[in-house]
C-alpha cells in the first residue's frame, strides 16, 4: 500500500499552511459580495459609467485601454481586467468584488510562498502573510472594486520577486530567459498601477537580505554590479514615471507647488509616514479619506521627523539584524511614489497606499520579535498563541471595517465620524454618496454644509446648481452655476455648468443667454454632444417662436 502523506513534511505543511491561508481570506472577506458599487467615488468611472469598460473586449476599447489617460493614469492591464469583468459578469457588483478578494488571497499566498523559499523560514513567513491577509488597513484596496489597480500591481510585483528569486537561482542556465520574465513581469505591474516604480530599489533590498548575493566581493564592487543589473528596471520605471507625469497633467490632478509650497509636502511627508505606522499598530478611525493639511503643526513636524530619523538610525545601527534595515526601507521606499511630494487630489494619506508597503514592517517586526524570544523559553512557548490571538483580533477588526464599505452612504458616514469634525471635502463626498443613492434633499444640505466651510470650492456650487436645476429652480440653479464658474479652472466642471446653464435659460426663455452658454461650452468641447443638442433645441425653439 501507499504511504499516506505525513503532515510533518515540509512540502506537506508548505501546502496546508497556504490553503489555510487562502481559505481565511476568503472567508474573512465573504461579505464583499453583497456589496455594491461606489457612485461618486471611482467606481463609476472606472466600470459603471465608463461605456469603453462595460462594453467589454472590442478592438477599439482595446485601442483605449493602451493609449488612454483617462483618471489621470496610464494602466491598460487595469482597464483590461475591468473590461474582462464586464464581459464574464455585466454589471454585478458581487461578482467583481469577488475579484477583488481572489487577487489579495493570490498575493497572501504568493507572499508566503516567496519569504519562505527565500528565508526557509516557515513560521515566520506564514506570519507576515496572515497579518497582511487580515490587516484592516487592506480592507480599501479588497473591498473597493475601483482598487483594482493596487491589486494587480501587488500582484505582477510579487511576481516580479518570484522570478528574481528564479533567475538568482539560476544563473548561467538560460539567464537571459529568466531575466526577461522579471521584465515580463515587472511591465504588468507598471501596467496596472505606476506605484510600482520603486520595485527595481526594493529587489537591490532583496539582495542584501534575505538573498544576501555577491558577499564575496568588495561593498563598492558588488554594489555596482547589483545595481547595473537592475538597470533595464530602472529605465522602466523612469518611462512609468514620465508617462504618469503625462497622464496626471493632462487629468489637471498634479497640485501646483503655489496651492502647496514644497516645504509643506516635506512636513505632511514625515506626517503621513508616522500615521501608516500608526494605523499599522492601532487600526482606529480607519477611512476613506483623510483630508490634506495645508498647514501642519510645527510640534507635530517635530515630532514625527525625530520618529522617522530615529527609527532609520536605529535601523541602521543594528545593520546586524539585515531582516529590520530591509523591512524599514522597504516600507519608506515603497511609499515614495505616493508620500505626497508630488501631490495627486486633496488626501493627506490613503489607506490603499500602504498595502504593499507594510509588508516591510510586517516583516521587520516578525523577524525582530522572533529574534528577540529565541533565548527565551517561555516566551517562545507563549509566542504561537499570542501570534495568533493578533491575528484574530485584526481578523475581527476587519470584519467590522468591512461593514462601512456596503455602500457609499455608510462609507461616507463613517468617515465624517472617523475626521471627528466638520470638514468641506468630506460633507462634499457624503452628499455626493446621497445624492447617488437618491437623497436629494439631504446631499443638498450637505452641499451647502461644505460651501460654507469653503466659499471657494467650486464643486459644491455645481451640485447644488445641479439639484436646482432639477427641482426648476432655473434662476437659483444659474446663481450657483455662474459661482463654480468663477471659481474653477476644471475644464470637465465648466463644461458641466455651461451645458446645465444652458439648459436653465433654455427653460427661462433666455435663448440668447442659452445659447451663448452652450458656444462657451463648445468652445472648450466641441464634440460635447450634450451642448450639441441643446444648441439644436435652441434653435428649434428660436425658429418656432416658442
Amino acid at each position: 500500500m501507499m504511504a499516506s502523506p505525513r503532515i510533518d513534511n515540509p512540502r506537506h505543511m508548505r501546502i496546508l499552511l497556504g490553503a489555510l491561508l487562502v481559505v481565511a481570506t476568503l472567508l474573512l472577506y465573504l461579505p464583499v459580495v453583497h456589496h455594491d458599487f461606489l457612485p461618486g467615488w471611482d467606481d463609476d468611472d472606472y466600470v459603471t459609467a465608463n461605456m469603453h469598460v462595460r462594453s467589454g473586449f472590442t478592438r477599439a476599447n482595446l485601442t483605449w485601454a493602451f493609449t488612454s489617460f483617462d483618471m489621470s493614469n496610464w494602466h491598460p492591464v487595469t482597464w483590461l481586467s475591468h473590461m474582462l469583468d464586464c464581459q464574464l459578469f455585466g454589471l454585478n457588483s458581487g461578482a467583481q468584488h469577488s475579484v477583488n478578494v481572489l487577487l489579495h488571497a493570490a498575493n497572501v499566498l504568493l507572499l508566503f510562498w516567496i519569504l519562505q523559499r527565500a528565508t526557509a523560514a516557515l513560521w515566520r513567513s506564514l506570519v507576515v502573510a496572515a497579518l497582511f491577509a487580515v490587516h484592516p488597513l487592506n480592507v480599501e484596496t479588497v473591498a473597493w472594486v475601483a482598487q483594482r489597480k493596487s491589486l494587480l500591481s501587488a500582484f505582477f510585483s510579487l511576481l516580479t520577486v518570484a522570478a528574481y528569486g528564479w533567475y538568482v537561482a539560476g544563473r548561467g542556465r538560460q539567464g537571459w530567459k529568466r531575466y526577461f520574465a522579471i521584465v515580463v513581469a515587472f511591465a504588468l505591474a507598471l501596467m496596472s498601477k505606476p506605484m510600482a516604480v520603486s520595485l527595481p530599489l526594493l529587489l537591490l533590498l532583496f539582495d542584501y537580505w534575505p538573498l544576501q548575493r555577491l558577499e564575496e566581493l568588495p561593498f563598492s564592487r558588488r554594489w555596482a554590479r547589483l545595481a547595473l543589473e537592475k538597470g533595464p528596471l530602472l529605465a522602466m520605471s523612469a518611462v512609468s514615471s514620465v508617462l504618469t507625469e503625462m497622464a496626471q497633467r493632462s487629468g489637471g490632478s498634479v497640485m501646483q507647488l503655489v496651492l502647496l509650497p514644497l516645504s509643506t509636502r516635506l512636513e505632511n511627508t514625515v506626517l503621513s509616514y508616522v500615521a501608516y505606522i500608526g494605523k499599522l499598530f492601532w487600526p482606529a478611525r480607519l477611512a476613506t479619506f483623510y483630508p490634506l493639511g495645508f498647514s501642519p503643526a510645527l510640534g507635530d513636524v517635530i515630532a514625527s521627523a525625530a520618529i522617522v530619523a530615529g527609527i532609520t538610525a536605529l535601523a541602521f545601527y543594528f545593520r546586524g539584524a539585515r531582516y529590520f534595515l530591509v523591512g524599514w526601507l522597504f516600507f519608506l521606499i515603497a511609499l515614495v511614489p505616493v508620500i505626497g511630494i508630488v501631490q495627486v487630489g486633496f488626501q493627506g494619506m490613503a489607506d490603499r497606499y500602504a498595502y504593499v508597503p507594510s509588508i516591510g514592517l510586517f516583516i521587520a517586526l516578525t523577524w525582530g520579535l522572533a529574534a528577540l524570544i529565541e533565548n527565551v523559553p517561555i516566551a517562545r512557548l507563549g509566542a504561537p498563541f499570542a501570534a495568533m490571538c493578533l491575528i484574530a483580533g485584526l481578523a475581527v477588526a476587519t470584519a467590522r471595517y468591512l461593514k462601512c464599505w456596503q455602500d457609499g452612504v455608510t462609507l461616507f458616514e463613517q468617515a465624517r465620524v472617523a475626521y471627528g469634525r466638520p470638514h468641506m471635502w468630506l460633507e462634499q463626498l457624503y452628499g455626493n454618496a446621497l445624492l447617488a443613492a437618491g437623497r436629494t434633499q439631504d446631499a443638498f444640505q450637505h452641499y451647502q454644509a461644505s460651501c460654507s466651510l469653503d466659499s471657494e470650492n467650486q464643486y459644491c456650487h455645481y451640485e447644488m446648481g445641479h439639484i436646482l436645476l432639477g427641482r426648476g429652480q432655473f434662476r437659483s440653479a444659474i446663481r450657483e452655476y455662474r459661482f463654480a464658474l468663477m471659481l474653477t479652472s476644471h475644464s470637465q466642471i465648466k463644461v458641466l455648468c455651461l451645458d446645465e446653464s444652458g439648459e436653465a435659460f433654455l427653460q427661462l426663455g433666455d435663448y440668447d443667454a442659452a445659447r451663448q452658454s452652450v458656444e462657451e461650452a463648445l468652445s472648450i468641447d466641441p464634440t460635447n454632444s450634450a451642448a450639441l443638442g441643446l444648441r439644436d433645441q435652441i434653435l428649434n425653439k428660436k425658429n418656432s417662436g416658442n
